[in-house]
């Protein structure tokens, strides 16, 4: 029976201050990491330990070598409730994608001298529900096209109404259709248009950036 594949790593935090004291973070961490792990007080050191011991985690699961770690495509940000959730892009999705993972579950925890991370992939070849499939990289465009317009949101639910939270109104409607052409590839009639695929982030991937797909 396939089994999935299980990444840790564990990051001190005497590691991460001085990291902070330098400019390495810049390559390492995403704009949204960055909002997500500031507070009044500056950054966070426990905050930015996990993310990073997540993002190594994450890698071990792709079971590469002789290659650098995707910093900056891998990104470790806020799910509905506040959970954390991986998101990746570039060329961290497309190492996901070379070792079949579709779906990757993680879970931080810290102590007063660091913070440890454990991430788990589906095995490559079990089916997943359709709720739970790793989003595509055309959907990320569409997300950050969103977040764009909303400098005051750091992240978007995959299930949060778009129309019914203001993420999009009449006259932006419009430019959505254009950047989701442009990022799939799906030429739209606009008379043919069923709102229904546009009311969230997951209803616009299942529309024009998974079909035909499992």
């Amino acid at each position: 029976m396939p089994i999935g594949r299980i990444g840790v790593d564990i990051v001190p935090l005497d590691r991460v201050r001085g990291l902070i004291a330098g400019v390495a973070l810049r390559r390492m961490l995403s704009e949204s990491e960055f909002r997500l792990s500031s507070t009044s007080d500056g950054l966070d050191p426990s905050g930015i330990a996990g993310r990073i011991a997540a993002k190594e985690a994450v890698f071990k699961l792709f079971h590469v070598s002789g290659q650098p770690m995707p910093w900056l495509t891998t990104e470790i940000l806020k799910g509905p409730g506040g959970w954390p959730e991986v998101r990746l892009s570039g060329r961290a999705a497309r190492l996901a994608e070379r070792a079949g993972i579709r779906h990757i579950a993680i879970s931080i925890t810290h102590d007063e001298s660091c913070a440890i991370a454990v991430a788990a992939s589906v095995a490559p070849d079990r089916a997943l529900p359709r709720g739970v499939d790793m989003p595509t990289p055309g959907i990320d465009k569409v997300r950050d096209w969103i977040l764009g317009r909303h400098p005051e949101r750091t992240e978007i639910g995959p299930d949060e109404n778009l129309i019914e939270s203001r993420l999009v109104d009449s006259l932006s409607f419009v430019e959505l259709v254009y950047v989701i052409e442009d990022a799939s590839g799906v030429e739209m009639d606009f008379d043919r248009i069923d709102l229904a695929d546009f009311q969230s982030v997951s209803a616009i991937d299942r529309a024009f950036f998974t079909r035909g797909e499992g």
